[in-house]
């Protein structure tokens, strides 16, 4: 904020890039406010590999399908909140009302696919994990950022000038986010 400013001293160029990079991982760019640790990007592979790795070895069990598509969506919905649109604020109805949804859709597709499968080979039983969190993305993303979708995003030019809030921009990048989560969990599962 002192580079910002013009009141920064005494800094080499590395070290203002260092900062840049700090406060970027852990500020939220529209709200300015400090992000939940768990929420980050930087947390998503260290959480991510910890939670695919129990729901690949722990799918055989119904308990254990519940209580880990349970974790992932719980992670899952503290990842989607930290990294909103500053811009459009989440209702605490709408966020538990995407939750719900979200845990309900991974619980549907996990359990009515692992009953599918008993009868084919072990490996289709590890799919199974996947289908859910990519299930649940479809279901959450899009629900918990329903008011960009009706209302729009504020698209700017190059120099930052706001132009107008658009709803194909939004249904554009919500497409993407839900497509890049899906991406994400891919390789791992």
């Amino acid at each position: 904020e002192s580079y910002r400013n013009g009141t920064l001293s005494g800094k080499t160029e590395d070290e203002i890039w260092d900062a840049k990079f700090l406060y970027d991982s852990a500020f939220h760019p529209d709200t300015k406010e400090k992000m939940f640790l768990l929420g980050r990007m930087s947390a998503q592979v260290p959480c991510n590999m910890t939670i695919t790795g129990c729901m690949m070895t722990f799918y055989r069990t119904t308990p254990a399908v519940v209580f880990w598509q349970w974790i992932n969506q719980t992670f899952n919905a503290v990842v989607n909140f930290t990294n909103r649109s500053g811009d459009t604020p989440i209702s605490v109805s709408k966020l538990g009302q995407s939750y719900a949804l979200a845990t309900g859709g991974a619980l549907s597709v996990a359990l009515s696919l692992k009953a599918a499968v008993t009868k084919l080979p072990p490996i289709f039983g590890k799919l199974v994990p996947f289908a859910a969190v990519a299930g649940a993305n479809c279901i959450n993303i899009p629900f918990m950022r329903m008011s960009e979708m009706e209302n729009g995003i504020l698209v700017q030019d190059a120099d930052g000038k706001a132009l107008a809030n658009s709803t194909v921009a939004a249904k554009s990048a919500i497409a993407l986010v839900v497509f890049s989560r899906v991406a994400m969990a891919l390789p791992g599962m």
